[in-house]
């Protein structure tokens, strides 16, 4: 069995053959702020001036904590502007990492994401806790905990001016949040000396589902005027989130019940007293609410509809960043501050009786509803202190400190319902201690997490060119990281551990507190050698590390659930080509890489369905991400092909809980292949109505749901397409753009909750077609 999990077929190989891991996002767009010196200023401002030229611009990307062309860097890296993915009317960041070889992810809802990349994870379940392996980044803010993962962002891309993707370890430069890669968004800077506005709608129709409208402005001022040098930005996005789940259960029937809100809210400020000096000011928020945002069906094919739950599902959470960046230069010198606070909050109650028992009967009552609460409140404070040299042609360099302080609180209750429905717990005092309805005692199950995680580290980053043609770089990273605290409980399940642990051991404990502390060295060394300005290789080897913790549900020993676990690592080796060729119309880019995976943090279940955390043997991950851009001979066409493979697989036998888990078993979420096809055109930047559009493919490998049993999800294709109307002469340039994603409404899991007693699989399915019109305005 586990060699037919591992066996590759070559059907897709003649897909791979032509794609990397570098996405670029339309014909008609520089794809991020930032293009070649030599241009002048009115052909920055040209959206089209790469079109114009009939050649591939360059990409500026700032993944260094420098900005550095995209093709430059020994690293593989995908980045895509947020204009393009706003043309393309892309509203949520998955579908954005689906056309990103080597990236997977899955997204139950809003919020609840899990990221993929290069195959390294051990849970692919959207709502797991587990820290995420994939760091989630506002400029140099990590948004994901390094303890027990939260809510994730997913912004809008109005007034984004990028998302940046990097794959492999990031932990020199941007530490433990990043261990298998980091997804970073830039945010459009306030601008000092000149007045800017903009407006969008755009009204989304899902199929068998709701419609919703999703509309935003931004006003950047000129505090002084355009001789100023204060400048303010004001971002504000009102998002309505369609539904398309259908409850079916019996006396509770309703469609799309899963319809949501939302609102972002993005403030900036530029500062800039001196020549040499610029005061950075960011605060961002979001939040969501729903009523029942229940996000699972009962088969596998559609229609996107479940009876598996007796009760709604209310959902809400927020998260709020605070950063001030503070930068002075001299001559040859840049010292850089960014002191940042982040904040987040969110309850959240679903139905557990599926998870443990499957899809009930219509007949069954609603007291078997298993309500299971969980009520976070997190919140971090990141100071980051940089030095870096300035421009030079033989050598640059970067040192710096770093200090996190983590502090989480995590609660969960486990329920009955028909507990709730005794007439007796008002008189006894018995009620309400759980936000729930139901004192703790009487719950199967509450769990109190107070924690508290830090991370201090030292790092720096140097590059030297020995001649024209040779680059050498070196980086490292010493950190110690630290985890306090830990999980208090009590209800009749952290009883009964208690007792059966006093039985096994003579100890009897309710309280998993605990105190742990690790440290290391994370390298990174990179060679490149450019044997033309077109034409360049490079190999390269750097670490990453997850933080360790402390468990958030009872330590038992019976079923092998630890009361602590270690950090995982992986040391990436990768090589990569880079190719120009047709007087820069074609690009051709090949990397492969091998990834040793330490310890993994593997997410298991106990015997009531309830995650917990241990580290388990080791794994490795083979792979190879290939990409095409191609300017076409005919004006304004740009077509690109990209695509990957990858293997990631256990190296040991291992005990899972009670389940054994021979070595070769593959890794969750992680696609066999990946591959998408775009192409994208624009007719001439200076006629008075611009027409622009796109045509794109992307391919989804399979992969396997968990470690220890044989479902697979994804494994399948969508197609997309748009078209955008500019009105170039026009007050407020208006534009109205069409798109449609999956046009075929493709259906299929990309989750699959197993029972853990008995009963059939419940699914977690991608989204359906969905149809948008935009209207967007610019002053």
């Amino acid at each position: 069995m586990i060699e037919n999990r591992n066996f590759k077929t070559l059907s897709h190989i003649s897909l791979l053959s032509a794609a990397f891991c570098t996405s670029y996002s339309s014909a008609s767009e520089p794809e991020i702020s930032g293009v070649k010196k030599s241009m002048s200023v009115e052909e920055q401002q040209d959206s089209n001036y790469a079109t114009r030229r009939n050649f591939l611009e360059e990409v500026i990307v700032t993944a260094t904590k420098r900005e550095k062309s995209l093709r430059d860097i020994p690293a593989s890296i995908s980045a895509f502007s947020g204009d393009s993915l706003e043309q393309q009317g892309i509203l949520s960041i998955n579908d954005v990492l689906e056309q990103t070889p080597g990236v997977t992810a899955n997204s139950a809802r809003p919020g609840d994401q899990r990221i993929v990349m290069r195959g390294i994870s051990t849970s692919a379940a959207p709502t797991s806790v587990v820290p995420q392996p994939v760091g989630i980044f506002i400029g140099d803010t990590a948004l994901n905990e390094p303890y027990a993962a939260s809510i994730t962002p997913d912004l809008s891309a109005f007034d984004l001016a990028a998302v940046e993707v990097l794959k492999g370890p990031q932990g020199t430069l941007f530490g433990g949040a990043a261990l298998s890669g980091v997804l970073r968004y830039r945010l459009n800077e306030a601008v000092p000396h000149e007045w800017q506005a903009s407006y969008f709608a755009q009204n989304i129709s899902l199929e068998e589902g709701d419609s919703g409208l999703t509309q935003g402005f931004m006003l950047n001022i000129p505090v002084f005027g355009p001789d100023g040098n204060l400048g303010l930005r004001l971002t504000y996005i009102d998002r309505e989130y369609p539904g398309f789940t259908d409850d079916v259960r019996r006396g509770q029937e309703a469609n799309d019940v899963n319809g949501s809100k939302g609102k972002q809210y993005r403030l900036g400020a530029t500062w800039t007293p001196g020549d040499n000096t610029s005061v950075k000011l960011t605060y961002l928020a979001q939040d969501y609410q729903a009523d029942n945002d229940i996000f699972i069906a009962d088969n596998t094919v559609g229609p996107r509809e479940t009876r598996s739950s007796f009760i709604k599902w209310p959902n809400e959470h927020r998260i709020a960043l605070y950063n001030l960046e503070v930068q002075h230069e001299w001559e040859s010198v840049r010292l850089v501050s960014s002191s940042s606070r982040t904040e987040k909050e969110r309850k959240n109650i679903i139905d557990g009786y599926f998870s443990l028992f499957g899809t009930p009967s219509n007949a069954a009552p609603d007291g078997l509803a298993i309500p299971f609460l969980t009520n976070q409140k997190s919140s971090s404070f990141q100071q980051e202190l940089r030095l870096q040299s300035q421009a030079d042609d033989k050598f640059e360099w970067l040192v710096g400190v770093y200090y996190l302080d983590s502090p989480i609180d995590y609660f969960l209750s486990l329920t009955l319902q028909a507990t709730d429905q005794i007439p007796l717990l008002d008189s006894l005092g018995l009620r309400d201690r759980n936000s729930n309805g139901v004192d703790c005692s009487l719950s199967l199950l509450c769990a109190q997490t107070n924690a508290n995680a830090q991370e201090k580290a030292v790092f720096f980053d140097t590059t030297w060119y020995p001649t024209a043609s040779l680059e050498l770089s070196l980086g490292g990273r010493y950190y110690q990281t630290g985890v306090d605290g830990g999980y208090t409980g009590e209800g009749i399940v952290a009883q009964g551990v208690s007792l059966l642990n006093l039985v096994a051991t003579g100890e009897y404990t309710l309280d998993n507190t605990a105190e742990i502390s690790e440290e290391g060295m994370n390298p990174k060394v990179s060679v490149t050698y450019r044997f033309t300005d077109e034409h360049s290789v490079y190999a390269l080897v750097n670490k990453g590390f997850r933080f360790g913790g402390i468990q958030t549900v009872p330590e038992d020993e019976l079923q092998n659930v630890p009361g602590t676990y270690k950090s995982d690592t992986i040391m990436n080796y990768e090589i990569g080509m880079r190719t120009r060729w047709l007087d820069n119309t074609l690009e051709f880019d090949l990397t492969a890489f091998h990834i040793d995976f330490d310890n993994p943090l593997v997410v298991l279940k106990n015997a009531l369905a309830i995650n917990y955390y241990d580290n388990v043997g080791s794994a490795e991950s083979d792979g190879i991400e290939v990409n095409l851009r191609w300017q076409l001979p005919v004006p304004g066409f740009l077509f690109s092909l990209s695509g990957g493979t990858v293997d990631a697989h256990t190296l040991e036998d291992f005990i899972a809980g009670n389940d054994f888990v021979p070595a070769g078993t593959p890794l969750p979420g992680s696609a066999e292949y990946q591959y998408a096809a775009s192409l994208a055109f624009s007719n001439s930047p200076q006629s008075w109505l611009n027409v622009s559009g796109h045509v794109t493919y992307s391919y989804v490998g399979k992969s396997y749901n968990d470690l220890v049993d044989e479902d697979t999800v994804n494994d399948y294709g969508t197609y997309s397409a748009g078209v955008q109307l500019r009105l170039t002469q026009f007050t407020g340039r208006p534009s109205l753009g069409v798109n449609v994603l999956n046009i075929t409404n493709e259906t299929t899991p990309v989750g699959i909750v197993k029972p853990a007693i008995n009963g059939d699989n419940i699914f977690i399915l991608n989204a359906p077609r969905a149809v948008s019109a935009r209207l967007s305005l610019e002053f």
